[in-house]
């Protein structure tokens, strides 16, 4: 039996030699079997980053995304024996941990979803790594979610191995890990070994427990991979797309907070589904009938390509009110997508907007092309609009705002 497909306990399929590129991870591994991947594109992440970033997601993020786990399982509120000001690197707070009474010497995990969402240059490192991939596999569709853990000597139960709808990459930052997979529809478990700067691949559908034998930090990404995947994203912009129209329009007035008791029902016992439930599918049909959908999915899509799928992407940063001479340097691609019935759509690292102006596509070449900064009143220029013009200076000030530019301050002029 070849032991690649069917790995005895402890087998450890290292792939090929150390280095290799994103083209041969396509090639052989991706969507295949689980592997570990020596060297394999590093993400430019070390302990140190990652400490920072659990720091920012205590101090900003709701408490769910932040989770801490001992032996006895999930803690429901770990409070002080999170990460706080007094544990200024990684090692001081895994050294604390060990002497705190409370874990009695165990070993602990903590997990943070969505950890890049708090630094710009750290979620960029990873979009761009991200962004080589999908060149060689094609670009994911969906939302690529982020998961940083921090552990020592901590190891998932088999309660924790649920199947997955996502294909996972993980990441070995520092320490050892290692995993088993047990993919679908098979009897094989995999024993993954990985050492700091590896990384872990498995397909979608299969269940895995970690196993941490010291300290080790990982960030795994996880990619959807299946047809019902995209429920929940179609789902939330059904909702948003409804409760605006409730907002808009009158004849979709609130229900009864309550019904009466008992439920009145037709002469043969027959029970009818509850008017405000039938109003919500009313609402969700006047929704579809309309052309909101399709903008919405296009306006995300468009967010979703420009972050090479990795999300939530960092909020926008302030606005500038630019004026003529603000010289302006493209500092990221600019996505655009056609939009039959309405404005352009541009999209720069995971956020969209529409480009109004009747020359934005002059603006975006110009921006393109450029091998200096260029002035407002340039862009002004090649959009054959004027410098003030409010659409011109509003499509501008989303560039900025998503990061898709630079832009440097008025230069003051020189006296003799």
């Amino acid at each position: 039996m070849n032991a690649s497909a069917a790995p005895a306990p402890g087998h450890d399929p290292s792939g090929s030699a150390p280095g290799q590129d994103w083209r041969r991870f396509a090639q052989v591994h991706w969507a295949r079997e689980p592997v570990v991947v020596p060297g394999v594109r590093p993400l430019g992440l070390g302990p140190a980053d990652a400490h920072a970033l659990v720091r920012a997601a205590i101090a900003a993020a709701p408490p769910r995304r932040v989770r801490l786990a001992t032996a006895d399982g999930w803690l429901r509120d770990p409070g002080p024996l999170l990460p706080g000001p007094g544990d200024p690197d990684p090692a001081g707070y895994a050294e604390r941990l060990a002497r705190e009474p409370r874990l009695a010497g165990d070993g602990w995990l903590l997990t943070v979803a969505d950890p890049l969402s708090h630094d710009f240059a750290l979620w960029s490192r990873v979009r761009d790594v991200l962004a080589e991939l999908w060149r060689h596999v094609g670009q994911a569709p969906l939302p690529v979610t982020a998961e940083l853990a921090v552990g020592d000597r901590h190891h998932s139960v088999e309660d924790a191995a649920a199947r997955t709808d996502a294909a996972a990459l993980t990441w070995v930052l520092d320490g050892e890990l290692t995993v088993r997979v047990r993919p679908e529809h098979t009897g094989t478990e995999y024993a993954l070994r990985a050492r700091a700067g590896d990384m872990v691949h498995w397909p979608a559908g299969g269940s895995h427990l970690d196993h941490r034998p010291g300290r080790c930090t990982t960030l795994r990404l996880s990619v959807p991979a299946r047809t019902t995947s995209a429920l929940p994203l179609v789902a939330d912009v059904l909702a948003d797309l409804m409760r605006d129209l409730v907002r808009e329009r009158p004849d979709h007035p609130d229900g009864q907070l309550t019904l009466p008791h008992p439920m009145p029902s037709a002469p043969d016992g027959r029970l009818s589904a509850p008017p405000l439930l039938a109003a919500s599918v009313a609402l969700l049909t006047d929704t579809l009938d309309g052309p909101g959908p399709e903008r919405a999915l296009l306006m995300r899509w468009a967010a979703l390509r420009s972050a090479a799928g990795l999300d939530p992407a960092p909020p926008r940063r302030a606005a500038v009110r630019f004026t003529p001479r603000h010289r302006l340097r493209r500092a990221a691609e600019i996505v655009r997508l056609p939009r039959e019935g309405g404005p352009t759509v541009w999209a720069a690292n995971g956020h969209a907007w529409e480009a109004r102006p009747a020359g934005a596509d002059a603006v975006l070449a110009r921006l393109r092309s450029a091998p200096r900064a260029v002035t407002v009143a340039e862009l002004a220029h090649a959009a054959r609009t004027s410098a003030d013009d409010p659409e011109l200076l509003s499509l501008l000030g989303e560039a900025y705002r998503a990061r898709a530019v630079t832009a440097a301050p008025d230069r003051p002029e020189r006296r003799s």
